[in-house]
């Protein structure tokens, strides 16, 4: 869509009756200034969250705020700047502390407050998006086409939204989108809540105790009716108290969870194995990384590459002579390095296995 033509746009006007016109105007003049509260706080390091008000932001500002925006239309300079040039577009600024007003062009915009070019761009793109709401909801009231906001009443909807709709103005895009977002919300919430009322109430203690997020994981995985058959019936309690919790109350785990205990369960195998070494195996491996360790233990019950007998004319360092020697198995870059030290010798032994 494309900002409407000044002349269509007083045309749709005139349709409107002066509350309509008053609550249209105040409110794109609502918006730009948060815009540019916004824009402006970023630009200064400020921190702000979307709980913050327009106040709460402008109490942070010793600056310049952005009062308006007036665009005079396409090929029109209707406005001047305070330096006498005239203007399509006029920036109207007020200092906070003196209450100054200024009427500037972009230029004068630009320089009268040491802003660099990034921010002005940033500044006119988000007036034109505010004023391309605006036509939307021109066009649609000229071509009658009203969403049906009374069917979304018992919702938490932004009051500024109700009172559009109740003087009769239709809404954008993007607060249709918004409804239907918070009745999506409101509908999943309603289904989490039935979930949450058919488990025990042991079962719902134990929920109630997780954060919201890995509350409504679970109750959708209850209501796929997801079975825990991933796990063998052990004790988890050495991995997590409270999953193990968790699956004695025959409850599904989040992904978060089954990571964990897959991870838990890989290291307790580890551990056995490398239990099950010799005392001298076990010394030889615990001299490499934890996480070399991680490899040569998930490879130790598999077939070994080479023998004894396969390298020992081979140049190849003692390390891994020893620890063929002692029946170990070998990392990825000791394996290419004997296959490298046979090519060099006149190629592979019969007893040498493919990766």
């Amino acid at each position: 869509m494309v900002l409407l033509a000044k002349k269509d746009i007083e045309l749709v006007i005139n349709q409107l009756n002066d509350e309509q016109v008053s609550f249209l105007t105040n409110r794109m003049k609502i918006k730009k200034k948060s815009r540019w509260l916004q824009l402006l706080a970023n630009f200064k390091g400020i921190d702000i969250d979307e709980k913050m008000s327009d106040q709460d932001i402008e109490e942070r500002l010793e600056d310049w705020i952005l009062v308006d925006v007036k665009d005079g239309g396409y090929q029109k300079r209707p406005y001047k700047c305070d330096c006498g040039q005239t203007l399509r577009f006029q920036y109207v600024i007020r200092k906070k502390a003196e209450g100054a007003i200024r009427y500037l062009g972009e230029n004068c915009f630009e320089n009268y407050l040491s802003l660099p070019s990034s921010v002005i761009k940033d500044v006119k793109k988000g007036m034109y998006a505010i004023d391309l709401e605006r036509d939307e909801i021109l066009v649609k009231f000229k071509k009658n086409l009203f969403f049906p906001l009374h069917a979304y009443m018992h919702l938490s909807l932004p009051q500024d939204l109700i009172d559009q709709y109740e003087v009769g103005l239709p809404l954008s895009d993007n607060q249709i989108a918004l409804v239907e977002r918070i009745n999506q919300t409101y509908e999943e919430e309603k289904k989490l809540s039935a979930l949450f009322e058919r488990l025990s109430i042991e079962q719902q203690q134990f929920v109630m105790k997780m954060t919201k997020e890995d509350r409504r994981e679970l109750l959708l995985l209850v209501e796929d009716g997801v079975i825990e058959s991933f796990f063998q019936p052990e004790d988890l309690s050495e991995c997590d108290e409270f999953i193990n919790k968790q699956i004695l109350l025959n409850l599904p785990l989040l992904e978060k969870q089954k990571q964990k205990v897959k991870e838990w369960q890989l290291a307790k195998r580890r551990t056995e194995l490398l239990h099950s070494l010799t005392s001298e195996q076990q010394e030889f491996i615990l001299s490499y990384s934890k996480e070399e360790q991680a490899i040569l233990l998930d490879r130790v019950q598999k077939p070994l590459h080479y023998s004894v007998e396969d390298i020992e004319d081979l140049p190849v360092d003692d390390q891994i002579k020893r620890q063929v020697m002692l029946k170990l198995p070998l990392l990825k870059e000791q394996i290419y390095q004997i296959q490298k030290a046979q090519n060099l010798c006149g190629g592979l032994t019969p007893s040498t296995l493919k990766l």
